[in-house]
């Protein structure tokens, strides 16, 4: 294995770690997703951020099987697809949640 292959599998190792700490940390000006809708209340806050610990939890396990089962380049390509992807639905699905918790109150 070189280095190049290494850093990716601590990469995906990493990505799994902070979806983890994504889905059980409270609200914190450092950790999670911060958009407008995301910090409306700690209701939505708790919601998508773990939203996107499942996901990143998806995409580093996705991305470890694909290192293992195609080049380290196309795995690399997979996973900041996925890695970016999973960022964009987490603040679309923020709004969601946003917008039903204003609907509620």
């Amino acid at each position: 294995m070189n280095n190049f292959e290494a850093f990716l599998l601590i990469s995906f190792t990493v990505t799994i770690l902070f979806g983890v700490l994504c889905m059980f940390v409270p609200r914190n000006p450092i950790l999670g997703i911060r958009t407008a809708w995301s910090e409306y209340n700690d209701i939505t806050w708790k919601k998508s951020n773990k939203f996107l610990g499942i996901l990143l939890i998806i995409v580093g396990l996705v991305s470890i099987i694909t290192f293992f089962t195609i080049s380290s380049d196309m795995s690399e390509t997979v996973f900041l697809v996925l890695l970016i992807s999973s960022f964009l639905i987490s603040v679309i699905y923020s709004r969601f949640v946003c917008a039903k918790e204003k609907e509620k109150h």
